[in-house]
């Protein structure tokens, strides 16, 4: 019964600390305001301090190389002349033209890199099971979830009214959560 006690309290503390970065990626996600740096950098870097803390090794360093991956774009080419970016204009290319799977397929590369850059944890931890079920609901919530307009909300942040998107709270929330359940369990 212990056992069932301590996996549910760090299963819920997950749960609890995935609200910070999924902030940061919502805030990271306002377009042209200049805070990308927050979800491409800060949360990579989130994620190794505490893969750090956690395994006590540096190889934990590998998981920045998430912030290659948030870096990658994942605009798909428009009708309004916007190119996208190399990796939306690949899979709109494979995919004829057809937006949907395009969105599909360049958001689900972007959280296959994600997952990919915590291959580290199990390989160090042993957790292949949970690693392979947090990867495949990253790499899930990101080819679904990450590209769906749910509507918009305002919040007032350093004295700007930012407009943000609901599927980047909920993306990066979501990846944060099952993202602290690879390091943590």
């Amino acid at each position: 019964m212990n056992k069932v006690k301590q996996w549910l309290l760090n299963f819920l503390q997950s749960f609890k600390i995935s609200g910070f970065p999924a902030i940061l990626g919502l805030v990271g996600a306002v377009s042209g305001q200049g805070y990308k740096w927050l979800r491409r950098i800060i949360i990579p870097l989130i994620f190794t301090i505490c893969a750090l803390i956690e395994l006590r090794s540096l190889w934990c360093l590998f998981i920045l190389t998430q912030i290659g991956f948030l870096s990658i774009g994942y605009g798909i080419p428009s009708k309004d002349g916007d190119k996208g970016s190399t990796l939306a204009r690949l899979w709109y290319k494979i995919w004829k033209g057809n937006t949907t799977l395009t969105n599909i397929f360049t958001r689900g590369t972007i959280g296959l890199g994600v997952v990919l850059s915590f291959l580290i944890v199990p390989i160090l931890k042993l957790n292949w099971l949970i690693y392979l079920l947090a990867s495949s609901g990253i790499i899930l919530v990101w080819a679904f979830i990450g590209w769906h307009g749910f509507g918009s909300f305002k919040v007032k942040l350093f004295g700007k009214e930012l407009e943000c998107l609901k599927m980047d709270f909920v993306t990066h929330a979501l990846t944060a959560f099952l993202s602290f359940l690879i390091i943590y369990k």
